[in-house]
């Protein structure tokens, strides 16, 4: 039987991008910096979503990428300026910024009578703990398994085994929510946990990373559930 759902944050619950475009605006108007969001923003998700993956892969800690993230970016505009002091600032404004993905509230408000909520995130613990109280999220939650607070980060099994131990439940009682395939839905098999992938831009899978179950809209997660239960002979949401 189903009873835990380790739910990510960024681009689960709260809409990341939405929420880094914000800071960057923010910050590239404070040191009166040239910013264009066809120009700029690309190239942020572009860089940062390199520079995650080799944190997730254990080649790049977070304190390097703190160092490199907007100098590297920078660079790569030709804007010319110090990247740590930009980036000081960006993540000062990323910590007041918590943008719900639309039907975040309506799945948390279903799912809290029904399962145990639990947040799964690599992301620094402070700066989760502050948006998911910003967003009104964090009342709907019943444990915060951070990656710095554990000791391990997605995709590593053991990220995903610490949260079954802390919860006292086998993986079959747990299903993996996000939607990073990488961190995820990879997490998610490393630790033979089921899956759901929230895949909004319909991006394509790899052959060795299939998840379970996939939406495209957090509010249908619900039909989604009821729809699969006799199927597959577990309770599910």
């Amino acid at each position: 039987m189903l009873t835990t759902i380790l739910l990510d944050v960024d681009n689960t619950l709260l809409d990341f991008n939405a929420c880094a475009l914000a800071s960057m605006k923010d910050a590239f108007a404070y040191f009166h910096l040239p910013f264009s969001k066809e120009t700029v923003f690309p190239v942020f998700l572009e860089i940062n979503s390199k520079l995650w993956t080799q944190i997730e892969d254990g080649v790049l800690t977070k304190e390097q990428h703190s160092q490199i993230r907007w100098k590297t970016i920078l660079q790569a505009l030709g804007i010319p300026f110090d990247g740590v002091t930009l980036e000081k600032k960006f993540v000062e404004g990323l910590h007041e910024y918590a943008i719900p993905v639309e039907g975040a509230r309506e799945l948390l408000e279903y799912l809290k009578s029904k399962y145990v909520i639990c947040a799964a995130s690599n992301a620094p613990y402070e700066q989760q703990i502050h948006r998911l109280q910003l967003s009104g999220f964090y009342q709907y939650m019943d444990a915060f398994y951070i990656s710095e607070k554990i000791g391990h980060q997605k995709p590593s099994k053991h990220f995903f085994m610490h949260c079954l131990h802390e919860q006292g439940i086998s993986k079959e009682q747990a299903i993996v929510i996000g939607d990073s395939l990488q961190a995820d839905i990879q997490g998610g098999i490393n630790a033979n946990i089921q899956t759901i992938w929230f895949n909004p831009s319909h991006k394509t899978t790899t052959n060795t990373c299939k998840p379970t179950y996939e939406v495209d809209q957090l509010k249908k997660l619900k039909k989604f559930y009821k729809k699969c239960c006799n199927r597959i002979g577990i309770v599910v949401i």
